[in-house]
């Protein structure tokens, strides 16, 4: 079996594994200890937006001048050499996270949903940063 093989079912079986565990942090049992709020859902917004920035500014101050765009047959642990790669897992991965809680989110107290908003910022403020990355370094990107 190949690396590349191999990296494609780590990611299927990560991928799934994320939805059921999205869809299993809104038990009641899960969420009795949480106490997210508006304010914290607008400040995880914000700060989700801007963390792709950051993670590329760091990664060209540190000498990285190309960027390869991200695939299934890589690892995703290279922040700082290879950022564009586990950025867009931790897109997909807040996504699919997002997905697995809209199942459940019909069977979830007033707590829960405030977990849901929280991860609805964090997913969506990934993906807005991810985007404006693209745009920001479109001529660095292989």
């Amino acid at each position: 079996m190949t690396a590349r093989r191999l990296w494609q079912l780590i990611y299927i079986a990560l991928f799934v594994a994320t939805a059921v565990g999205g869809y299993e942090s809104l038990a009641s049992k899960e969420t009795a200890r949480t106490n997210s709020d508006w304010i914290f859902v607008s400040i995880t917004f914000v700060l989700t937006c801007l963390f792709p920035l950051g993670a590329m500014f760091y990664s060209r101050g540190i000498g990285v001048q190309q960027f390869r765009r991200p695939s299934l047959d890589r690892h995703p642990f290279g922040w700082w050499r290879d950022t564009l790669q586990p950025l867009r897992m931790s897109v997909i991965g807040a996504a699919l996270y997002l997905v697995g809680e809209c199942f459940a989110l019909p069977h979830t107290d007033q707590r829960g949903v405030m977990l849901f908003w929280f991860y609805a910022a964090l997913a969506l403020g990934l993906l807005i940063g991810e985007r404006i990355v693209y745009v920001a370094y479109r001529e660095r990107i292989a």
